[in-house]
């Protein structure tokens, strides 16, 4: 379900996440969160939220690393972990985070895995909410249903209990959201239950046949294509690359997608996650910390990812450790247009760090230890300064500690910039997740060893079955960048899954067509 509302056909088509915030946790959850206010969504890295914290003192727990899960009936509390996984908590620092939790709700606040407790627990407690629900939408249609979760699945069953009629629509091998406990299980599970009549979906109309079949040997499926053929260049390739060389690999990758006539916004390169995505930006993993971790993420996502949406998310984040007496809601009353005259005079402000570089948040690509961090302190100064003149807010007393050079690239840039190559700033970048759903005509698959070995595996694990939803987003043309140091086993298996080796550097063509 996703976006827009259609009152002249009574038709509602949202994603998951604001059904549940429109029609349950805005409007009512308040109720069973004890709160006196509107709730509201913490995404981390608010400073208010080390309040929260919960467990060891010397290490302690993060709410925002709180996850949920429904087992048997119950609430299970894990915490999530860097890599990506979570481990279960054990009784006593369950009981703490519980207490957390509710002390977070208290003040109106959640996080994306607390909002599906809330909104599962209203519905339990109020089933005529659940009743009025069932009769403004009488019928319910889930698209990617395999990415359903244990609270989810609860919700929708509360709802078929009131008198909905609710339809899946997924594909079990795109299942790759364990990490919010969506294993694909409710919907394999609701295909078994009396009187759900199953229909197979057979036919691709996304992908050329050569991107199909190499799908197909992946998942050991059988789509069969419905397009045919193409004017452009496409096929199903892999690229070995030096993994120490990333700005020569998207250079060249902008290179052929220029030569091809492909536009920038017709491709993307995606990573398996975060860490390698982040070194396509600054030749690192995160960096910084406390306010300047996240000026300088703003200062990336302005330059090289274009994304303002998400610079003016870290920009206000990074504001949160600098300015004293702001609202627990800051970020999403920022991001929301919402607060009173005193929040929207300073997001007038927060714009201008934005918009500005020569007075707000430096450009990124100048050295990070050496010309950056010194600007960005000189003109966050100045910067307060005027939020002082012009609202009531104070800086907090610690400001010129929180804008340190800890943590920052010893030498270089925050940004990398490859000088003399062709210009890759406006190529699209993300995760395999961020761009789910999607069907895109060029798709580069940025992969480290391991991802293409989960790849090649097949869909039985979730590694393997991002590989395969990377492979999936590919219209018209896909390359697997592999390393250059892949094992000659690696080669044979990709070829054997019909990618075809493109060798670049060869005199024309570039790579054999479809």
């Amino acid at each position: 379900m996703r976006g827009r509302s259609d009152a002249a056909d009574g038709v509602v088509i949202l994603t998951v996440d604001s059904f549940i915030t429109t029609y349950l946790l805005r409007p009512h959850a308040a109720r069973v969160m004890n709160a006196k206010r509107t709730p509201f969504l913490v995404t981390g890295g608010e400073a208010f939220l080390s309040n929260y914290k919960f467990g060891d003192v010397t290490k302690p727990g993060w709410i925002e690393d709180v996850l949920l899960a429904r087992e048997n009936g119950k609430t299970i509390f894990y915490k999530k972990l860097k890599n990506g996984s979570a481990v279960r908590l054990n009784e006593e620092d369950t009981k703490a985070a519980a207490h957390q939790a509710k002390q977070l709700a208290r003040v109106g606040g959640y996080t994306y895995s607390l909002g599906r407790a809330w909104a599962r627990l209203l519905l339990e407690r109020e089933p005529r909410l659940a009743a009025a629900l069932a009769r403004r939408f009488p019928q319910i249609l889930v698209d990617e249903a395999q990415d359903v979760g244990s609270f989810e699945g609860e919700i929708l069953d509360m709802l078929m209990s009131a008198g909905s009629i609710v339809s899946l629509i997924g594909d079990f091998h795109q299942s790759i959201y364990g990490f919010n406990f969506a294993t694909g299980a409710y919907l394999r599970d609701f295909r078994s239950r009396q009187g759900v009549l199953q229909r197979p979906l057979t036919e691709n109309r996304r992908s050329l046949p050569s991107i199909v079949n190499a799908a197909n040997l992946l998942a050991t499926t059988n789509a069969k294509p419905f397009r045919k053929t193409a004017e452009r260049l496409n096929g199903a390739y892999y690229l070995r690359y030096d993994v120490d060389q990333l700005p020569h690999l998207m250079s060249t990758w902008a290179t052929v997608l220029t030569a091809e006539k492909y536009l920038f916004e017709e491709s993307v390169v995606l990573c398996r996650g975060g860490s390698l995505l982040s070194k396509l930006a600054s030749g690192a993993d995160e960096v910084g910390q406390s306010a300047v971790k996240h000026f300088a993420a703003a200062a990336i996502e302005r330059e090289q990812r274009g994304d303002i949406t998400r610079a003016l998310e870290h920009c206000a984040k990074g504001v949160l450790h600098l300015v004293a007496g702001l609202p627990s809601s800051f970020v999403q009353e920022i991001k929301g247009m919402g607060g009173d005259a005193q929040l929207r005079m300073l997001r007038r402000h927060i714009w201008a760090l934005i918009r500005s570089p020569a007075t707000g948040i430096p450009s990124a690509t100048l050295a990070a230890k050496s010309a950056w961090q010194p600007a960005l302190k000189e003109n966050i100064e100045a910067w307060l300064g005027r939020v002082e003149v012009s609202t009531s807010y104070k800086r907090v007393p610690t400001w010129n500690s929180r804008v340190t050079k800890a943590e920052l690239p010893d030498l270089g840039p925050l940004m990398v910039v490859d000088f003399g190559q062709n210009d890759w700033a406006g190529l699209r970048r993300g995760t395999v997740h961020s761009v789910k759903g999607e069907g895109i005509p060029a798709v580069m698959y940025l992969t480290a060893d391991k991802d293409v070995k989960a790849m090649l595996t097949g869909t039985d694990g979730e590694e393997g079955r991002i590989g395969y939803v990377a492979v999936t987003r590919a219209r018209d043309l896909l390359v697997v960048a592999i390393p250059k140091k892949s094992s000659a086993t690696t080669l044979k298996q990709l070829a054997a899954k019909g990618f075809v080796e493109w060798n670049v550097g060869k005199t024309d063509p570039v790579l054999p067509a479809n």
